[in-house]
């Protein structure tokens, strides 16, 4: 896997996924409910944004630790957080936690990429004290979260159909389901709750700067992405692209502002 690859167009945007993920975080902290001087495990933190709102949760008396299974994601955590986080590279699937030690465990968006869910889930239970809670934030229905389907709609429309979006594969997607979370969790002996919301999400900036965003992440880049690879990519089909992006997200627009409606579970689940 060519985590640098993968990253680099992400990091290069952390600023403004940062701000449209705000009120996700902000959801998912709430539930979480973490207190000073614990210990929390933080799941696939990627560029350190959710370390920081633990780290500051637990204060100086408590600790964080991120594993996350990127090595360019963690270098970039590892230069936001404060002194009480520790972040490792690592797959949480099989990290080697060391026992039963985590008062609380959190993830935001990053629990959809498991290769292996259902080894993941029963692996990191072994990782909190009995009763411990895992609080995770992940998107829910395709049809409610433009955030995606808007990238990919336009795409479409620029170079042809794209792949058929398998909600059986590791992805942002995977866990759309709110029934496929319950079998999952519950066959790896937690008791499971979920909110399921309806949020907007705060992208800095007008339509026009929120569709540079997409040219760098997202469906459409990745569409344009594998057309360049292949040589094939012309000026005309960026500058539609951005034409259809700017287009969409100029419905969205309260004012100078983008808010993107989106669906999340919010998901509480007890060891």
């Amino acid at each position: 896997m060519d985590w640098t690859a993968i990253a680099a167009p992400w990091l290069r945007v952390e600023a403004e996924t940062d701000a449209a993920h705000a009120p996700v975080l902000e959801g998912l902290m709430a539930r979480a409910g973490l207190q000073p001087g614990q210990s929390v495990l933080d799941i696939g933190p990627g560029g350190g944004v959710s370390l920081i709102s633990a780290a500051q949760a637990v204060g100086v008396t408590g600790h964080v630790t991120g594993v996350e299974i990127a090595p360019p994601f963690a270098d970039r955590a590892r230069e936001r957080v404060p002194d009480n986080v520790t972040v490792h590279v690592g797959d949480a699937a099989g990290f080697p936690f060391m026992g039963r030690s985590y008062d609380a465990a959190i993830s935001m968006l990053g629990v959809m990429f498991f290769a292996d869910p259902n080894k993941a889930f029963a692996h990191i239970r072994t990782a909190l004290k009995p009763g411990a809670a895992l609080s995770f934030a992940c998107w829910g229905s395709p049809e409610a979260n433009p955030w995606f389907s808007v990238p990919a709609e336009v795409a479409d429309e620029v170079f042809g159909p794209g792949p058929v979006l398998d909600l059986d594969a590791p992805g942002p997607l995977s866990l759309s389901d709110p029934s496929k979370i319950t079998r999952l969790l519950t066959a790896a002996g937690w008791s499971v709750e979920i909110d399921t919301q309806d949020l907007h999400l705060t992208p800095r900036g007008d339509p026009s700067e929120v569709a540079a965003m997409y040219m760098t992440v997202g469906a459409a880049a990745m569409r344009m992405g594998a057309a360049k690879a292949k040589g094939i990519l012309t000026q005309e089909q960026r500058d539609a692209v951005r034409a259809g992006l700017e287009k969409v997200f100029a419905y969205m627009a309260e004012g100078d502002a983008v808010r993107i409606p989106a669906q999340v579970h919010y998901v509480r689940a007890i060891a």
